[in-house]
């Protein structure tokens, strides 16, 4: 069991927010690798389609990406921020109609590889069946990734019932402009359509840009790391409390205290 929580050092950060901390009434849950094992089906599809462009596009760079390697360089983002970054490095120019050709070859594969194969992050059902029970908290899910491949996680992990379809927000696909995390536009706009105050919420993030984008909403986050390998936990732990994240837990058994450090953290840090 692994349940971290930020230390008092100069390198804990604190969002700047009024002191008054309200009585959390909302859980807003990343989608991949919070609640389903989604990253390496979804990466190993973008490996693909982005060695296919770099080979038509960029042939003397030699780039070929794994699903691991692009996992490592930019988890937490979209297809579609990834895209830019890749042109970024590679100094590649696509057009309109290519980048949209892309995306939507990529969501289309990721969303019927994930309806076939995805699985929920052990325990997440059980705890989410737990709070959908107890009624204390409402639910939400708030992710980079496109909706069709939200949903299509969420009904074959057997999540769909815990989430009301209205309380599934998309980065790319719920904003009138699309963006990816660490932009906060999501959780902001999550927060404004469930008429929350982001200090009544709590975030539940497993990535570096997932954790950014909830802590610049002003939103307390918990770190999950439960999806890494046993070896890998405790610094990635620590790399997401140095960006934001209150506290981490690696198991699901683990969620309510680390609301409650969440929580405890919030106010002691005037949030």
């Amino acid at each position: 069991m692994l349940v971290m929580e930020a230390g008092s050092s100069k390198d804990t950060l604190v969002p700047n927010t009024p002191n008054a901390s309200p009585t959390t009434t909302l859980l807003l849950f990343d989608c991949d690798n919070t609640l389903v094992l989604s990253e390496e089906i979804a990466f190993d599809v973008c490996a693909e389609i982005i060695n296919e462009l770099l080979s038509k596009k960029a042939p003397s760079a030699a780039a070929k990406y794994s699903g691991r390697s692009l996992q490592s360089e930019f988890v937490g983002q979209n297809f579609a921020g990834m895209l830019g970054q890749i042109e970024q490095i590679y100094g590649l120019k696509l057009t309109p109609e290519e980048r949209e050709h892309l995306i939507k070859l990529e969501v289309t594969t990721i969303t019927k590889e994930l309806g076939n194969r995805v699985k929920p992050c052990e325990g997440a059902n059980e705890k989410l069946k737990e709070l959908k029970d107890d009624g204390r908290y409402q639910l939400a899910v708030v992710s980079s990734s496109a909706g069709p491949r939200v949903l299509a996680a969420l009904r074959k992990a057997g999540q769909m019932e815990f989430f009301d379809e209205d309380r599934i927000f998309s980065a790319m696909t719920s904003l009138p402009v699309p963006t990816s995390k660490p932009d906060p536009a999501i959780y902001k706009f999550a927060c404004e359509k469930l008429g929350r105050d982001p200090r009544e919420c709590i975030a539940v993030e497993d990535s570096i840009s997932g954790v950014r984008s909830a802590f610049a909403a002003g939103i307390p986050t918990i770190g999950y790391v439960g999806a890494y390998e046993p070896q890998q936990r405790e610094a990635k732990a620590k790399e997401l409390q140095k960006y934001g994240a209150s506290c981490c837990m690696d198991d699901w058994k683990d969620l309510d205290d680390t609301i409650k450090a969440a929580t405890n953290n919030s106010v002691a840090n005037g949030v």
